[in-house]
C-alpha cells in the first residue's frame, strides 16, 4: 500500500492513531506543534499526503489554524477534533473554496480507543469523500455513524454526547456521595445500578471516571470534557438555545478540578 496519510496533532489521540495506521499499511506524514513526527510543517504534510489529512488537535483556535494552512486541491481534510457545529460548517465552506473537501468526523472513546482502534467516529460531510475516508475509518474505529452529508451534524452529535457524559458524571458522582454518608462503599452500590434503570457508561466505569478528578488541572480527561462543554454552551449562547443541565453540569466540573 503506496499511500500517504496526514496525521496532524500527535498527542495522546493522534500519536497512537498514526501507529494504527502505519501498522496498517499506510505511511504517515505527521506533524505536531511540539515538534513530534516526520514532517516539519502543515504545509509538508499537505504536500507529502496522497489521500487525507487528519486533524486531530485540541481546541478551535488550533483546528481554526490548521485549516487555514492547508491549501492543496483534492485534499479530504479529516477534522477528528471536537469544536463546535458552527465552526466546523464554516471551516468546511473556507475549504470547499481551496477545492479541498471537509470531513467531519469527531471521535469517542478516549486515549484506549484511539490505541486499540475501537474509536467510534461520528461522520458527516459530503458523501464521496466520507466513502473515500472509509478504510481509514475502519483502521481508526470500531463504530462508523454517517450522521448526514452536511460538514457540522458530526460535531453537533459528538457535543451531544458530552453533555450526556457531563451530566452522569454528575449525577454519579453525587450517588455515591449519598451512598457513603450511609457507610457503603461505590463497589457495594454501582454493580446493583449498572443492572437497574440508573446504569450508565459512567456507573460501569466509575473507577476510570472517579481518576479523571484525581489527575486535576485542564490538561487531562476532566478539562477535555470541560473544553467541550464550554464550546457547547457558547455555540447554544449564540443560537439563544437553553440547556440549563449542560450550564449546572459545566459548574460543577469547573469545582470539581479547583
Amino acid at each position: 500500500m503506496d499511500q500517504v496519510v496526514g496525521v496532524i496533532g500527535l498527542g495522546a489521540m493522534g500519536a497512537p492513531m498514526a501507529a494504527n495506521l502505519e501498522r496498517a499499511g499506510y505511511r504517515v506524514a505527521g506533524y505536531d506543534v511540539r515538534g513530534h513526527g516526520n514532517a516539519r510543517s502543515i504545509e509538508e504534510v499537505a504536500e507529502r499526503a496522497t489521500r487525507a489529512v487528519i486533524v486531530v488537535v485540541r481546541t478551535r483556535p488550533q483546528v481554526e489554524e490548521v485549516v487555514s494552512r492547508l491549501r492543496r486541491p483534492g485534499l479530504d481534510v479529516v477534522v477528528m477534533s471536537t469544536i463546535d457545529p458552527t465552526t466546523m460548517e464554516r471551516l468546511g465552506s473556507d475549504l470547499a473554496a481551496r477545492g479541498l473537501s471537509a470531513v467531519d468526523a469527531p471521535i469517542s472513546g478516549g486515549v484506549a480507543g484511539a490505541e486499540a482502534g475501537t474509536l467510534t467516529i461520528m461522520a458527516s460531510g459530503d458523501p464521496a469523500a466520507i466513502a473515500r475516508c472509509r478504510p481509514l475509518f475502519e483502521v481508526l474505529g470500531s463504530h462508523l455513524f454517517v450522521i448526514g452529508d452536511r460538514v457540522g451534524l458530526g460535531q453537533a452529535v459528538k457535543l451531544a454526547n458530552q453533555l450526556m457524559l457531563a451530566a452522569h458524571m454528575v449525577a454519579c458522582g453525587e450517588a455515591v456521595r449519598m451512598a457513603r454518608s450511609y457507610g457503603l462503599a461505590p463497589e457495594q452500590v454501582l454493580p446493583v445500578i449498572e443492572r437497574s434503570t440508573g446504569g450508565s457508561w459512567v456507573a460501569a466505569n466509575w473507577r476510570t471516571v472517579e481518576g479523571w478528578w484525581r489527575e486535576g488541572g485542564s490538561g487531562g480527561s476532566l478539562g477535555i470534557i470541560h473544553k467541550d462543554l464550554r464550546t457547547l454552551l457558547g455555540d447554544a449562547g449564540e443560537r439563544g438555545l437553553p440547556l440549563p443541565l449542560t450550564a449546572l453540569s459545566f459548574q460543577e466540573l469547573l469545582e470539581a478540578w479547583r
